[in-house]
């Protein structure tokens, strides 16, 4: 008898040791992210085009974690199911374990390495999910819920399933929903992703599995059976024959008692490495050219019967269940410990209400992005100057792909200046123009060209200013028809291009005359927008009368013109001619034998002496005497 006694002595002293270890896992488990602290949730592949420039959005938190130790301080001086009573009610309790911070967007920076230089992104907006998701499809979660339905949940089983419903019931109409029920062994029923639209497909395959599926064994790897389900479900997300929409949040809900007794790997520490997992958003982790989207894990507890043997064993089961949760990310942990199902939907309700009030407050942030690195991969970092208190920066995405190929990503045109210029100096064949943004060729003018549209042609309206392949094919086609402009002078915030001198590249008449022109950068393979809507439209007219070069034609005119009258008036007539100018005629030369000089005798030039040329009156004929010798 005292053998007995004093072995349940040792039993319980093991039972207060484990259940005070536990508390210890759950004040710890918080304790390093009670600094604020910002964390990037997504980071969105489209970019969005706002006024031709390329936007890039985030999904970020920004809290100010409290520690689990601190709040769970009122229940340590009970034990047993008492003690997880007041787990539960203290964990409940609203921003009992968070307060959000407001987003400091003078203080924000966002960067990415561009050829190992830190390249900063501009802050354009915020706004908190709560407000986002009500105008924007894509700002929706995607969850999946992992139900346990292993015969070791017992009656436990028909309040999970409760709550589990109960989330069904929550879904907003940007969520998705994939529904797991598993047992002991293996998945059993999978929803694969549903829409808002198709929740009534979830509740009935919820409604086929009101009861825990038969057992197969003591033992049990729970798990890998976690990480398979988050794998096969989030690795699933967007293919074929799903959803076309993927929500840019996303969340996991496991509900279980915790139990993979049995399993080396079922237990806390391996729970901590599957959170790092879940926190670093890859799924599955080896694949290295996936996005990076964390992932925050609700995990509710539904713990089993109370007595020795089993306290010490579902110790272990809490401390896994408390270790899947990542609160640092918008995770969230609580004991389902009421034993009735209207107590378990009303406890279901408040943890929902917890976990959407914290998602409501992350917020939507959009940054004007000009450069990223021509690499698939990009390292940014988030961080916070002249804060109070310091916020802690996050670093995570580095080296990660974000789903988006860098030469898709449009250049940054500054569209306003560039079209105020035109306004003010209208383009034209054979002139330049200058096109003003946030270039990333550090003054390289070889690596920017222009492209212009042909009068007469427009960007197919079904094309895709992404779609690179289209861009390049409509370049081809535009040098062939001579309408390639080259940049003469380039920096980090304009660039100045020649025009094509064909009457081509003008669209419309008179006032109304424009011109459609791509930006291109050979190195990078970025262009700017090319479809109907993105196309750069600037003001055009008529090639200007060069007035200049007709003066400089006209002086010439008039000296070749001067120089003629001069030639004319200075140069003889022909052989036997009169002689030009009103001077007298030099004197006419003495002919040695005495004959007569030219003329001599004829008429004087306008008639003859005494009577008309050639008439009578005794003149002689027109070019001397008659050829007689003179006297002897």
């Amino acid at each position: 008898m005292h053998r007995a006694l004093d072995g349940y002595s040792k039993v319980a002293k093991a039972v207060a040791s484990t259940f005070a270890f536990t508390t210890a896992v759950l004040g710890f488990a918080s304790s390093a992210w009670s600094a604020p602290q910002a964390h990037i949730l997504r980071i969105d592949p489209l970019a969005g085009i706002t006024n031709g420039a390329p936007e890039l959005t985030t999904i970020v938190e920004l809290v100010e974690q409290k520690q689990m130790s601190d709040v769970l301080m009122p229940c340590n001086t009970f034990s047993g199911d008492a003690a997880l009573e007041c787990q539960s009610t203290q964990l409940e309790k609203p921003g009992a374990l968070w307060s959000a911070l407001k987003f400091p967007d003078a203080n924000a920076q966002l960067t990415v390495q561009v050829d190992g230089a830190a390249s900063p992104a501009k802050f354009v907006s915020e706004t908190q999910w709560g407000t986002a998701k009500k105008k924007d499809p894509r700002m929706g979660t995607a969850w999946l819920i992992a139900l346990d339905a292993s015969s070791g949940m017992g009656t436990r089983y028909q309040e999970a399933y409760r709550i589990a419903y109960e989330f069904l019931q929550a879904m907003e109409p940007n969520d998705q929903v994939d529904l797991m029920i598993f047992d002991d062994r293996a998945t059993i029923a999978d929803s694969k992703w549903k829409t808002y639209a198709q929740r009534n497909d979830l509740v009935a395959l919820l409604n086929s599995h009101q009861t825990t599926a038969p057992s197969h064994g003591r033992d049990r790897a729970l798990f890998t059976q976690i990480k398979t389900m988050v794998n096969d479900s989030f690795g699933s997300l967007g293919n074929t024959g799903g959803p076309s929409t993927i929500p840019l949040h996303q969340a996991m809900v496991v509900l279980s008692d915790g139990s993979g007794r049995g399993d080396a790997e079922s237990a806390s520490p391996s729970a901590d490495v599957f959170r790092q997992f879940l926190d670093a958003g890859r799924f599955p982790a080896d694949n290295t050219s996936l996005p990076k989207t964390p992932l925050p894990v609700i995990s509710l507890w539904f713990p089993g019967g109370s007595g020795v043997t089993n306290e010490l064993l579902r110790t272990n089961d809490q401390q896994f269940m408390v270790s899947l949760a990542n609160p640092e990310i918008g995770g969230f942990y609580d004991v389902i410990h009421t034993g009735a199902i209207p107590q378990a939907e009303q406890k279901g309700r408040a943890v929902i209400a917890a976990v959407r009030k914290r998602f409501d407050e992350m917020y939507v942030v959009k940054w004007r992005l000009s450069c990223l690195n021509l690499s698939v991969t990009q390292t940014f970092n988030l961080f916070f100057t002249n804060t109070q208190p310091a916020i802690l920066p996050d670093g995570s995405f580095k080296d990660v792909p974000i789903g988006v190929d860098p030469s898709q990503w449009p250049l940054d045109i500054d569209v306003t200046a560039t079209q105020a210029a035109a306004n003010q100096s209208p383009l034209y064949p054979g002139g330049s123009f200058k096109v003003f943004g946030d270039f990333c060729w550090d003054g390289d003018k070889s690596r920017a060209e222009a492209y212009f549209v042909p009068a007469g042609t427009k960007p197919d309206p079904n094309a895709n200013s992404a779609d690179l392949a289209t861009a390049r094919k409509v370049m081809q086609t535009l040098i062939q028809q001579g309408m390639h402009g080259t940049a003469t002078d380039a920096s980090e915030t304009s660039v100045t291009f020649t025009v094509p001198d064909d009457d081509k590249v003008l669209e419309g008449t008179g006032e109304n005359q424009t011109a459609h022109l791509v930006v291109y950068d050979n190195k990078a393979k970025r262009s700017s927008g090319h479809d109907e809507k993105s196309v750069l439209t600037l003001k055009a007219g008529k090639k200007p009368i060069n007035w200049l070069l007709l003066a400089g034609i006209f002086g010439g005119v008039v000296v070749i013109g001067l120089l003629v009258v001069t030639m004319l008036r200075g140069g003889g007539g022909g052989r036997g001619g009169k002689r030009r100018g009103g001077g007298a005629p030099p004197p006419q030369p003495v002919v040695a034998g005495g004959g007569l000089p030219p003329n001599y005798g004829g008429a004087p030039p306008g008639g003859g002496y005494g009577g008309p040329p050639g008439g009578a009156g005794g003149g002689y004929p027109p070019a001397g005497g008659y050829g007689g010798q003179g006297p002897r």
